[in-house]
């Protein structure tokens, strides 16, 4: 209809997950964002193996997302995040093929944890809801899976900015699991931290650390 701006068509995760009105219903609403994605080979071996994963029948854990720019990487991202949003398979256009060829009746319902890079502060404090300070990507992953009881499993990790053994992370996700957790523009938000050590979110080493313990 001629109606899109440019702009709109730079996929936001952190708008999505935030809820913000100024977000297009094209990228906010799941069976919208469905009905206008094309699920290439790629996107629908990608949505399977996060079904698979979610329903303990095999899947990778961890999958990186290698693409140039604006290679379709949030794109990506957020079928992953509407996909576990509670929406029915039938009200996700091209899902329930996925489905079929798994033998899997329907999507399991996951907490999420978005994290991105362009939309965190490396120096300032997150401060929830509940009164929570979140000062790294550890700290604000942990809230958003489980809130103050999931934030208590790295509160101490949080708050001296380091990161967490790969032991507190399993316990973190095994109370709150099936989680899935996505993962953006993360090299923007690491490389403000290199040459800096007095930052909430921690050294730019401490980065490298939580992604190895992470994954």
């Amino acid at each position: 209809s001629g109606r899109y701006l440019q702009a709109e068509f730079a996929a936001d995760l952190a708008a999505v997950y935030r809820g913000d009105v100024g977000a297009s219903s094209e990228y906010k609403d799941p069976s919208e964002f469905y009905r206008r994605t094309y699920l290439t080979d790629g996107l629908r071996g990608l949505v399977s193996t996060a079904i698979k994963r979610l329903s303990g029948q095999g899947g990778d854990p961890v999958v990186e997302l290698q693409t140039n720019f604006g290679g379709g990487k949030t794109h990506s991202m957020l079928a992953l995040y509407h996909l576990v949003s509670g929406t029915p398979a039938g009200d996700l256009p091209g899902v329930e093929g996925v489905l079929d060829e798994l033998g899997i009746t329907d999507v399991p319902k996951a907490k999420v944890a978005v994290l991105v890079g362009t939309a965190l502060s490396p120096g300032q404090p997150n401060i929830k809801p509940d009164g929570i300070r979140t000062k790294t990507l550890w700290g604000e992953m942990a809230w958003q899976l489980g809130g103050a009881e999931g934030y208590a499993l790295v509160a101490d990790s949080d708050k001296n900015s380091t990161a967490p053994g790969s032991d507190t992370l399993t316990n973190l996700f095994t109370a709150h699991s099936p989680c899935l957790i996505l993962i953006d523009e993360w090299v923007a938000y690491a490389r403000q931290l290199f040459d800096k050590t007095d930052l909430p979110a921690g050294s730019f080493d401490s980065q490298g650390t939580f992604a190895q313990s992470l994954t």
